[in-house]
């Protein structure tokens, strides 16, 4: 960027006082100018051109060609594409960019001043857009610039005598000698073209903004262009000043400092208001594309292919598919007419590579039975700068498709708004669900998939009650594969199990002793097994299971499977919640959210039941009742032998108080509330739950 001060030195003499009296006479002359610039400017321009070849063209004459390569990357073509752009272009146009290079040059006094020059230009091009105005003034200056060039870098062969001579007939020898001038002058044009290059690219950029129409206004860009306009008839006119013998007067190179000033104040407005636009306009396109996916979700078309093109990918043609496990790429038409489960998730989620095991299997085993596909979808933030090499080990490890990664970055921002806004996506892994039209069967399988195995396919609502009502409310639902020991003892009818938790290791003690009495005094076999806390501590949850097999209390689980056991009953709460009140699933929100509750507040907790059916005290109630039990021993056996076991504890402790000093039951949600349908009612009172909104780090 050029400097005020580089400026100023190329002004000789009283410079302080030349520049003040030009912006004195700028000050004077305002009003005019915006009156001019006003009527100089067409607002409903209609002519728009490919300007990309011809910037690329000025480029590559006001820079040094390894500038040129390494800044704007947006209209870079190799020469043979550029040939053919700029043969249809340019000659349409020779006529009109030799008239504008006559205006900036010093060579035809009789066109007046730097502002009446500017007036003409905005005369001349009124029909042409904003962009192509600047585009065709830069590339009439490159003309002249890059004419002055050739001379310049020919003349340094002493040898050709056809330039000695014609840098002779022009008088300017002591110019092309003085090599340090030469070079301060041209560096200050170049500077001056930088700036003005990279406010173009703004402009370009801003044109194509939905918002287009509205930030003219504010940025005011047709003062932007008329300032765009004078500052390069002043660098026209330093380059005759240069090449023609002409002498430049005082005034005018003063007004050369005036003119980068403004334009470079422009230039910097645009740079802080480009993230503002952006930042806008990004909000536009998604809230346009989220609104258009809606309309396709009510009424979906004909083909699933229009609504994969939202789900996956904006390109449709394109082979941005590809399966890690064949080796094969394809695009978004092999999906035509088929079931098709699409993955999103974000590239750091903790549960990430075990969701990832789990889905694995589940696919090995009925993708080719049940005739659908997977794709895998990451949806990055667009801060995140994704990296090549980590996501193609990524999918190395997948077994159904994904999206190559350049088709990454396209995944339609309206989705992700829809996924995070109105689906709960978080970044852990989602199971979307199409059927062969398109239609959206589940918002997420992955859950069914964790209650139900591969019984979840179809996914659909219809199904899904059909294995309500196959289910019960027991621990054989709840414990199935998550430890081999507890699992059998589940499935024994002569035994009920018993699961505790809590940090307390005389409180857990004092519970199995005396458990073990009262349960031996009545002939009534029950096996214990702790479970451990639910927190997202794995050293701590390690630490405590681990103290409490070397207290030798019995069966304790693994830290694996305590993991998947407390994730089930988080499973169970969302899962179950998200249906209208039912037996089935009244009964796995009542136990499944009181375990949640007591494990919460940091309480002892015990869950005593078999296959079929399950009940859960908090400890501080079960200890009390079985204090009670134990004083009362020969009445409790008869009772316990008489009915079922499971009832006549619950009638026993019934009689137990439970002096709380908060609520009934605390309840904390992982994932998304929203899908809990209806009040969550407390287990203990019935009463409806409370809403808080809790926030939680990722430590």
């Amino acid at each position: 960027m050029v400097c005020k001060a580089v400026l100023d030195n190329q002004i000789s003499g009283n410079s302080n006082a030349s520049l003040s009296a030009v912006w004195r006479n700028y000050s004077t002359e305002t009003n005019v100018q915006r009156q001019v610039i006003s009527a100089g400017y067409n607002g409903s321009a209609s002519i728009n051109l490919d300007v990309g070849p011809l910037l690329q063209l000025v480029e590559d004459i006001v820079k040094d060609k390894s500038e040129a390569e390494s800044t704007q990357k947006t209209f870079r073509f190799d020469f043979q594409e550029l040939q053919q752009r700029t043969s249809t272009l340019i000659p349409g146009l020779s006529q009109l960019i030799h008239k504008i290079t006559c205006e900036i040059s010093y060579d035809c006094p009789e066109k007046g001043t730097a502002h009446e020059r500017a007036n003409s230009l905005l005369g001349l091009l009124s029909n042409y857009s904003p962009d192509a105005k600047i585009v065709l003034v830069l590339a009439a200056f490159a003309i002249r610039y890059g004419d002055f060039m050739v001379t310049v870098n020919q003349y340094t062969n002493k040898s050709d005598r056809f330039v000695s001579s014609l840098v002779l007939l022009k008088q300017i020898t002591g110019t092309l000698e003085n090599e340090n001038t030469l070079k301060s002058q041209t560096a200050v044009i170049k500077d001056i073209i930088n700036t003005l290059l990279g406010t173009v690219y703004y402009i370009i950029e801003l044109k194509g903004f939905r918002s287009w129409n509205n930030i003219l206004s504010e940025i005011r860009i047709n003062e932007i262009i008329y300032w765009m306009f004078k500052t390069v008839i002043h660098c026209g006119f330093t380059i005759s000043d240069l090449c023609s013998g002409y002498t430049l007067s005082l005034n005018e190179k003063s007004e050369l400092a005036v003119s980068t000033q403004k334009i470079r104040y422009y230039y910097e407005q645009l740079t802080t208001r480009i993230t503002i636009y952006r930042k806008r306009e990004e909000e536009i396109r998604v809230t346009a594309d989220y609104q258009e996916l809606l309309g396709f979700l009510r009424f979906p078309p004909a083909s699933n292919i229009e609504i994969l093109y939202y789900f996956i990918s904006s390109s449709i043609d394109s082979k941005i598919l590809y399966n890690p496990g064949t080796k094969v790429s394809t695009s978004l038409r092999f999906f035509q007419d088929r079931k098709v489960l699409i993955l999103y998730s974000s590239f750091a989620t903790e549960t990430f590579q075990d969701e990832l095991t789990f889905l694995e299997r589940f696919y090995n085993n009925t993708h080719t039975r049940f005739g659908y596909e997977i794709v895998w979808v990451p949806i990055a933030d667009q801060k995140t700068v994704i990296d090549e090499k980590r996501y193609n080990a990524i999918i190395s490890k997948m077994s159904w498709y994904t999206l190559t990664y350049e088709a990454v970055l396209q995944v339609n921002r309206g989705l992700v708004h829809l996924l995070q806004k109105d689906w709960g996506f978080t970044g852990k892994p989602m199971l979307v669900v199409l059927d062969e039209r398109g239609q959206v069967v589940r918002q997420n399988a992955l859950l069914m998939i964790h209650l139900y195995g591969e019984e979840a396919f179809p996914f659909t609502p219809e199904h899904e009650i059909q294995l309500l009502t196959k289910i019960s409310t027991g621990m054989q639902f709840l414990l199935v594969q998550i430890d081999a020991t507890v699992s059998q003892w589940v499935k024994s009818k002569d035994q009920y199990v018993c699961l505790y938790g809590g940090d307390n290791i005389e409180w857990c003690k004092g519970m199995v002793q005396l458990l073990t009495t009262v349960t031996q005094a009545a002939n009534i076999k029950v096996e214990t097994a702790y479970v451990g806390r639910y927190t997202h501590h794995k050293e701590t949850v390690e630490a405590t299971l681990k103290a409490f097999r070397e207290a030798k209390l019995g069966h304790s689980f693994e830290y694996s499977s305590s993991t998947v056991f407390w994730e089930r009953v988080q499973k169970y709460v969302v899962h179950f919640g998200s249906h209208d009140v039912s037996e089935v699933s009244e009964g796995f929100l009542s136990w499944a959210s009181s375990l949640l509750t007591f494990d919460k507040s940091r309480d002892s907790w015990v869950a005593i039941g078999n296959a079929d059916h399950i009940i859960v005290f908090r400890g501080s109630v079960f200890i009390s009742g079985l204090k009670l039990i134990s004083s009362k021993l020969e009445q409790w056996k008869r009772e316990a032998n008489r009915v079922n076991f499971l009832q006549v504890i619950v009638e026993w402790l019934k009689g137990v108080t439970n002096k709380q000093e908060k609520h009934c039951h605390e309840l904390e949600i992982v994932g998304n509330p929203a899908l809990i349908k209806g009040d969550m009612r407390c287990p203990t009172c019935n009463e409806p739950m409370q809403v808080a909104m809790l926030y939680r780090c990722c430590k």
